[in-house]
């Protein structure tokens, strides 16, 4: 498997920023299911992909209420 292959992780801290939120909004999208994370010893780790969809849903669900 090559390194392009292999997911990248972030801790809370990163995924904040590439979210630009904040660690409670970050803890609200954890409890409500909105963002995928795994849990390694007290630590939540977040899938970059995943991050990238949400971003990605966000913006085309604001497109669409845009267009109403």
């Amino acid at each position: 498997m090559s390194n392009q292959d292999k997911e990248q992780w972030l801790g809370n801290n990163d995924a904040c920023g590439l979210l630009q939120i904040s660690l409670r909004t970050l803890q609200s999208y954890r409890d409500n299911g909105i963002l995928p994370f795994s849990l390694i010893g007290q630590k939540c780790y977040y899938r970059v992909s995943d991050m990238e969809q949400l971003i990605n849903n966000s913006k085309r669900n604001l497109d669409e209420r845009r267009k109403i």
